[in-house]
């Protein structure tokens, strides 16, 4: 039985409206029939039903999937949106009448991705014909991805190209770039100057394709005075540990940080004054170990901090999390956060179940591991891990640590991306039902990741008995 669900909300959790749905309501052209008319709404709210069925989480944010959204049951058969599905229900939108195209072209533009210099060429030339006849589609785009691994790439026409597409969007937010090759330092001045008071997001991404050195400096990443969420985890730099009396650098604006074990990333982000920072993101690679870099992270800017993601590690792919558990060596340990006076006024933290985990012993001087933690998402659950006869484990030795005699404040722990109501095993939802009880007695909420609190209803708690794979011998 689900006691209640979480109240977290997001905009837009399940894009399910495909083009199938929109030739439902609107017809199809090529046969000029029409199911039924269309209903008399106010533009406003066309446009919350485009933007919702055509949704992608990453068209309009940089940062990682926020753990603690609510997830949901596959209860149709029809999956959330890709990028070819959405682009393809975009694409029908502006097609089926001037009033319909009108709202739906801001949302046909918001999002564009450069893939080749060829491509690169046609959304130029479409951007500066639509600036001629005053429609400036270039206007509505607010987040641009750059990627060159394709042929010509690395030609500086191709960057002139580029630049010219940024000039005739004034309104972006979000940059992302994937370069394979050493940008020439008068691009870098020329994007900084276009965008420096304007952007809010940032991901330079230099390292996959194996860069030792490049003219990106924290001069170039303080030029963005406004920006909120940067991404640094693949970024190079031009060897800034290298040189000596290095002056500090600001991003006054700057709360969300996403780093990696990869590179120098953290020594760059440990050299930057960020006064406004509240969240940081870390993804462990494996095969790296950064703890020392982390700790002196933390010693710099983790009184700040009020919420960390610490993402289950990843073989080199941080956008996307691993299905297989990593060995425990691999995560980065949560106690180089929970250790008291590390981060003091930390609120919010995620980490994988198979991290090590961190068992606090009260002292006379430190009576709670955490006195200000109030939310705690474990990842990557495993149904078979949450049984009490098959432990100790990773994941049940995480669980029975969080009482509120080492987190006072502590009000829920949620398994993300477990959901109880898909697993197929039979037991799952008794066995999660007895860690629910274990929790409730101790004042907090165990939610799925579904938000959902399982517990039984009065009518069958009397009567049930627990499985004889829950008995603890």
């Amino acid at each position: 039985m689900r006691l209640y669900d979480a109240e977290d909300f997001h905009p837009y959790p399940r894009a399910n409206i495909s083009l199938e749905i929109v030739r439902l309501l609107v017809g199809d052209r090529r046969t000029c029939r029409f199911t039924k008319p269309l209903p008399d709404l106010p533009l406003e709210l066309w446009l919350e039903i485009f933007q919702w069925s055509t949704y992608v989480y990453g068209a309009t944010t940089i940062g990682g999937m926020d753990p603690f959204i609510l997830q949901r049951s596959p209860r149709d058969i029809m999956g959330a949106n890709t990028p070819i599905v959405s682009m393809r229900t975009k694409c029908a939108l502006v097609l089926v009448c001037r009033s319909w195209r009108r709202i739906a072209i801001q949302i046909l533009y918001q999002h564009i991705v450069i893939r080749s210099p060829s491509r690169a060429a046609l959304i130029l030339q479409v951007l500066r014909d639509s600036y001629s006849d005053k429609s400036n589609y270039g206007y509505w785009t607010r987040h641009i991805e750059v990627f060159t691994h394709a042929r010509g790439s690395s030609d500086i026409r191709f960057l002139q190209t580029l630049f010219r597409i940024f000039q005739y969007c004034p309104r972006l937010r979000m940059l992302s770039a994937t370069w394979r090759v050493v940008i020439p330092r008068e691009f870098l001045t020329a994007v900084s100057t276009l965008y420096g008071q304007t952007l809010q997001g940032l991901n330079w991404d230099e390292q996959k394709h194996s860069l030792e050195k490049t003219h990106a400096s924290l001069d170039f990443l303080a030029s963005y005075r406004s920006l909120r969420i940067l991404d640094l985890r693949n970024f190079v730099g031009d060897s800034i540990l290298d040189r000596e009396g290095l002056s500090t650098a600001t991003l006054p604006s700057l709360n969300h940080i996403i780093l990696s074990t990869r590179g120098y990333n953290i020594a760059v982000a440990t050299s930057l004054d960020l006064p406004a920072l509240h969240t940081l993101t870390i993804q462990s690679l494996i095969g790296t170990d950064k703890n020392n870099l982390i700790a002196l992270l933390l010693a710099r800017h983790g009184a700040l901090l009020t919420t960390v993601h610490l993402p289950s590690p990843s073989s080199g792919s941080p956008e996307t999390e691993p299905s297989q558990l990593r060995s425990p060596s691999q995560h980065i340990p949560p106690s180089l956060f929970l250790t008291p006076n590390v981060c003091p006024n930390l609120d919010t933290i995620s980490f994988g179940s198979n991290s090590p985990p961190y068992t606090f012993e009260p002292t006379s001087m430190e009576l709670h591991a955490h006195p200000s933690l109030r939310r705690i998402a474990l990842l990557s659950v495993r149904a078979d891990a949450l049984y009490p006869s098959k432990g100790p484990n990773e994941t049940q030795t995480h669980l029975r640590s969080f009482t509120r005699r080492a987190y006072p404040q502590l009000e829920m722990v949620r398994t993300a991306g477990f959901l109880v109501d898909a697993d197929s095993d039979t037991l799952t939802r008794d066995v999660f039902i007895w860690w629910t009880q274990r929790f409730e007695r101790d004042g907090v909420d165990l939610q799925d990741g579904e938000g959902v609190v399982w517990m039984y209803g009065d009518d069958v708690e009397e009567n049930v008995k627990p499985p004889k794979s829950l008995v603890v011998r």
